[in-house]
């Protein structure tokens, strides 16, 4: 199933996965054409910001998180996290559940 580090970084996005949320949704960040929807190119703004703030975040001294793996088990964390935050995202959520029934 999943390594340690993989649990960990689940735990991280869990928490992060609303990391500057600005309280109001994707669909309005692109109708008025706020500056995320328009970096992110309208594909999940608010979840996007998040991964890169908390990304951010760590880099930042005394916040290295995850700075005691390997850098294959860091690729692989960072992964897990951004996964899992940018599957946060409501708009993807009937393709997600098509394909967990597909198992």
């Amino acid at each position: 199933f999943l390594a340690p580090h993989e649990h960990f970084a689940l735990l991280v996005a869990a928490v992060c996965h609303d990391l500057g949320h600005p309280g109001v949704n994707n669909a309005f960040l692109v109708e008025t054409s706020h500056e995320l929807a328009m970096m992110y190119n309208d594909r999940s703004p608010l979840e996007n910001m998040s991964c890169s703030k908390l990304f951010a975040m760590l880099k930042k001294p005394g916040c290295e998180l995850f700075g005691m793996l390997s850098s294959d088990q860091y690729t692989q964390a960072r992964k897990v996290c951004i996964d899992t935050i940018l599957h946060t995202d409501n708009a993807q959520h009937f393709a997600m559940v098509k394909d967990v029934q597909m198992f």
